[in-house]
């Protein structure tokens, strides 16, 4: 039998593992039920498979993206009015916009193009010395409790959807995928293929190698082109 098994997709090399499984335990073929190689290969493949459709990544970028832009837009529509206000000579509140626009400018006036968690920082001190009642009753006469409440409620929606990213990004680190198993797998299979090589002219291996052979030929014939055939040979 001969096969590189890096020519092989991940697809592939898992429907070759479970073809060569289907065979062996078969009734016909009881000389291998126990053997331990074929035992180490049962192990290795169901490590595979579990992970085999295990996601690599959180899927929440999108929604982290859009939530960022969510608090974005809030954040500049409370600057940009606060500037606006601040230029206006005669209005009551003009002082009270301009303080308060003193203080966006303190913490960053251009947060918005802050990377995620600067900005986070960032807003969460500003928000800090908004709330307090000296400022918080200038926001009032402004007329803009209302928009500076959705500017946090919009923080905290972020914040919820970035740690919820991470956390499902962190468990995703933690379990291997079927990719990083693939070598275990190869190495398995490998050396249970190489005995049934070495044993096919024994009675009772015979038709065995004849069907693994033709299991390993079907997946040659899906591997990827441009690399050579090499022997199925032992691992050290």
């Amino acid at each position: 039998m001969k096969m590189n098994f890096s020519r092989l997709s991940i697809d592939t090399l898992s429907e070759l593992t479970r073809r060569v499984l289907d065979i062996s335990a078969k009734a016909a073929y009881a000389v291998v039920l126990n053997h331990p190689l074929l035992q180490k290969l049962i192990a290795a493949y169901a490590d595979y498979f579990a992970a085999f459709d295990k996601k690599t990544y959180s899927g929440k970028g999108k929604l982290v993206a859009d939530a960022d832009l969510h608090r974005d837009d809030f954040f500049k529509g409370m600057r940009n009015s606060l500037l606006g206000f601040s230029k206006m000579k005669g209005l009551t509140a003009q002082q009270d916009a301009i303080d308060l626009y003193a203080i966006f400018e303190t913490h960053g006036i251009d947060l918005d193009r802050y990377n995620y968690g600067d900005q986070t920082t960032h807003m969460d001190k500003l928000f800090e010395e908004l709330d307090k009642q000296e400022n918080a009753a200038k926001i009032e006469r402004l007329h803009l409790t209302e928009a500076y409440g959705l500017m946090k409620a919009a923080q905290t929606n972020f914040v919820a959807i970035f740690a919820e990213q991470m956390g499902i990004n962190s468990e995703l680190r933690l379990t291997e995928s079927a990719t990083s198993l693939r070598g275990n797998l190869e190495a398995a299979l490998r050396n249970y293929l190489n005995v049934v090589t070495a044993m096919n002219q024994l009675e009772g291996w015979k038709n065995l190698y004849t069907e693994l052979n033709e299991a390993v030929k079907a997946a040659r014939n899906s591997s990827k082109p441009g690399q050579d055939i090499t022997p199925v040979t032992p691992v050290n």
